[in-house]
């Protein structure tokens, strides 16, 4: 037996399957695209066609690219056009999912969520009350075992952007049938107002 091969191969085993899987350096090479509007560690930029990218759980990644990719969800032209995703392969995009989900931000990069206005304890009350953070968690970080993104650290005018295009089922929800999803039907311009100032006061 060789034991120096076998020791350098042990940290790989120590690394999930999927990433053991996937190709890291291809996925940071095909992501290069997104640094452009993303930032240069996807760590997103305010305003709302810009989210934070680094740290979003692969699977979840992954299945936003599909939906992309077959036109089931609206995307930003440019952002389209500049990342070619309707040429990616399925194991590019399995790359690229897992790049981000292990991106770390250097802190001098971390960009920090200003609180949106709102009134913070009654969005709290929407939080719990259409039970977000059953899927969310009560901290907002999300289920990355289950694909599940967070929602604190996550720019707050895209937020209330995705928000409004769930209401208007011009995006669907994840977990919902995608003919016809009312998870956010009876949300008004104040509990999607307040509901984000409180997603504000998480930012991790």
């Amino acid at each position: 037996m060789n034991f120096k091969k076998t020791l350098a191969a042990a940290p790989l085993l120590l690394l999930p399957f999927t990433l053991q899987a996937a190709d890291l350096e291809n996925g940071k090479k095909l992501s290069r695209s997104c640094a452009l509007c993303h930032g240069q560690y996807l760590q997103g930029v305010a305003g709302d066609l810009y989210p934070r990218l680094a740290g979003l759980p692969s699977g979840y990644v992954e299945n936003e690219l599909h939906r992309l990719q077959e036109g089931r969800r609206k995307a930003h032209m440019p952002m389209l056009i500049t990342s070619m995703v309707d040429m990616l392969s399925g194991s590019d995009m399995e790359d690229i999912a897992n790049y981000m989900e292990h991106i770390n931000v250097p802190a001098a990069h971390k960009r920090s969520i200003m609180q949106a206005p709102g009134d913070v304890a009654k969005g709290k009350e929407v939080y719990l009350e259409e039970e977000c953070d059953g899927c969310h968690n009560k901290d907002g970080s999300g289920k990355p075992k289950k694909d599940i993104p967070p929602l604190r650290g996550q720019h707050t005018s895209y937020l209330t952007k995705q928000i409004e295009e769930f209401k208007n089922i011009t995006r669907i929800h994840d977990g919902e049938d995608e003919k016809e999803d009312s998870s956010f039907a009876e949300f008004n311009q104040d509990m999607v107002r307040d509901l984000v100032a409180y997603l504000s006061t998480l930012d991790d």
